[in-house]
């Protein structure tokens, strides 16, 4: 199959190259003429953008959700805020200020006036009319047209280029466009700042406000439940407990102690037999019974005061645990007011730096060569553009078509047997054949054959008289390896021979130029030669 295409080329070959050389000729011209009249410089401006908090919140919780970078989305948001208008209108004020108030004119030329009635033509063609800019509006769309914005990829650097006709001026638009989207992004963060900063503002003192109304409602709550410091008074009710709880201890050992003693008394009185005596211990138990009965009371006082105290502390628990509440939300509103506290005063020192997004890295330098058009690389890719194209019929004829082109299409038909094919430059110019070719031919009809003694070859085909002449003289005398010539004679072209009797059994060589012949030519004729039991050999000139 790669033969079958190579001869296919070969055939085809001097279209195929005049078609390259023809179409490098035109790039050449084309690129040429517009190096000369309108070539293109290319001057690129580096900056990076520094992003925000909340870029950088938005990369944190979007890494691992999507298989697209977050950086790039960030970034591409950057590149349409930059290829806007208001970027685009403030670059053009600022190139005028460094130009001196004013743009150097352009000369009219043949090509910018073909260009912009071809623009005109056009639209009027689409929309029925053209609205002509206005010098202004003309420059913003000529920078918006001439700029190109690219992205590092997984990265927060871009590069700004900006292609013009002039170097100089395409270097200044590249720093300006640069500028100027610095200078709106600063434009744009000190309006968001003074949003900001106005909305903390409005949060921070309503925070006060809620502050100072739940301090009020708690000290109102205090003052209702009687309670101006819990945490003292707490610790000042507890020391009471336990004061009241030891007095109670003491009380009831006395009482037990002093129970004892008189149950003693008892005994001894009811074993004493002497008057005198008994009297004395019946005074010291009526003595004992008033003291047992003062410490009796005192206990049951200690153990109300002790009731009274838990009663006292259960209801400071109470009220704690109301004022409590109060006490979490305070601190909750006070804990706000301190974050919106700090957020203003970073916002305030971010505003005082005059941060921005975006900063120029590389600043853009007049560039020395254009970079369009360049005539080298755009003629090889014509040449090879045209080559591709004249390709493109010669592989649609021979797959579309029913031509016999090559030996390919030749070994299609049944019976029909090919030689490799010459080329008609060689034919010619009348080159011997080489002996590789030869011993072929040889071999090929001594196989068909059972051996070629005479060596005798007839030449006829579709070829003129003197190309048949031509390829005889190639044949006659030529030898293979054993060093016997071939001897050839020049036969009449098929369509003037007057009776194709004389070929029978005769070993012939058939030429015809590729595509001449259709397939079913080709089958007719390879009929009439098995009906003439001919040994023919068809050859394809390319």
């Amino acid at each position: 199959m790669l033969t079958h295409f190579r001869d296919l080329i070969r055939a085809s070959h001097r279209m195929i190259l005049a078609c390259a050389i023809g179409a490098g000729l035109v790039a050449f011209a084309l690129s040429a003429i517009l190096l000369h009249a309108r070539p293109l410089y290319e001057a690129t401006v580096t900056v990076t953008m520094e992003p925000s908090e909340e870029e950088l919140r938005f990369n944190r919780s979007f890494m691992g959700v999507s298989q697209f970078n977050p950086a790039t989305i960030i970034a591409q948001s950057h590149i349409e805020r930059l290829l806007s208008r208001p970027v685009a209108e403030r670059a053009i004020d600022l190139l005028i200020e460094e130009m001196g108030g004013q743009l150097p004119a352009k000369e009219p030329t043949l090509l910018s006036a073909i260009t912009t009635g071809i623009w005109q033509a056009w639209n009027t063609l689409n929309y029925g009319y053209f609205v002509p800019l206005s010098e202004r509006e003309q420059m913003v769309a000529d920078l918006q047209n001439a700029l190109d914005v690219e992205i590092v990829e997984g990265s927060y650097i871009l590069s700004i280029s900006v292609s013009y006709d002039v170097p100089e001026i395409a270097a200044a638009a590249a720093n300006v466009i640069a500028r100027a989207y610095v200078q709106v992004a600063q434009d744009g963060f000190r309006r968001d700042a003074s949003v900001i900063a106005a909305t903390l503002a409005e949060a921070e003192k309503e925070a006060r406000g809620r502050l100072a109304e739940k301090r009020i409602e708690r000290q109102a709550l205090a003052e209702k439940l009687e309670v101006s410091d819990p945490v003292t008074e707490r610790a000042v009710m507890l020391q009471a407990r336990q004061d009241a709880r030891d007095a109670l201890r003491s009380t009831e050992a006395d009482l037990s102690g002093e129970a004892r003693r008189l149950e003693v008394l008892r005994q001894s009185l009811m074993a004493q037999t002497d008057v005198t005596i008994a009297r004395g211990i019946r005074e010291v138990l009526a003595t004992g019974e008033a003291d047992l009965q003062q410490l009796q009371e005192l206990r049951r006082q200690r153990q109300q005061t002790l009731v009274d105290q838990e009663a006292a502390l259960a209801a400071l628990d109470k009220a704690q645990a109301l004022l409590r509440v109060h006490d979490d939300q305070l601190a909750t509103i006070d804990a706000d007011l301190v974050q919106l506290q700090e957020r203003r005063v970073a916002l305030d020192l971010s505003s005082r730096a005059e941060l921005s997004q975006v900063m120029i890295v590389n600043p853009a330098t007049t560039p020395l060569y254009p970079k369009f058009p360049k005539l080298a690389v755009n003629t090889v890719i014509a040449v090879i553009v045209g080559a591709i194209c004249a390709l493109v019929p010669v592989v649609a004829r021979d797959a579309l078509g029913t031509q016999v082109r090559t030996n390919l299409d030749v070994g299609q038909i049944p019976g029909a047997r090919s030689l490799p094919p010459l080329a008609r430059g060689r034919i010619a110019r009348g080159r011997r054949l080489d002996p590789s070719y030869v011993e072929r031919l040889i071999r090929r009809v001594s196989a068909d054959r059972g051996g070629w003694p005479g060596r005798a070859l007839k030449v006829t085909g579709f070829l003129p008289e003197a190309q048949l002449g031509q390829l005889t003289r190639m044949f006659d005398g030529a030898t293979g390896r054993d060093g016997k010539p071939i001897r050839a004679e020049a036969m009449p072209a098929l369509t003037a021979a007057p009776d194709w009797a004389s070929l029978s059994g005769q070993v012939v060589v058939l030429a015809f130029r590729s595509g001449d012949l259709e397939r079913e030519e080709l089958e007719a004729l390879q009929a009439r030669v098995e009906a003439l039991q001919m040994n023919c050999y068809y050859l394809v000139v390319l």
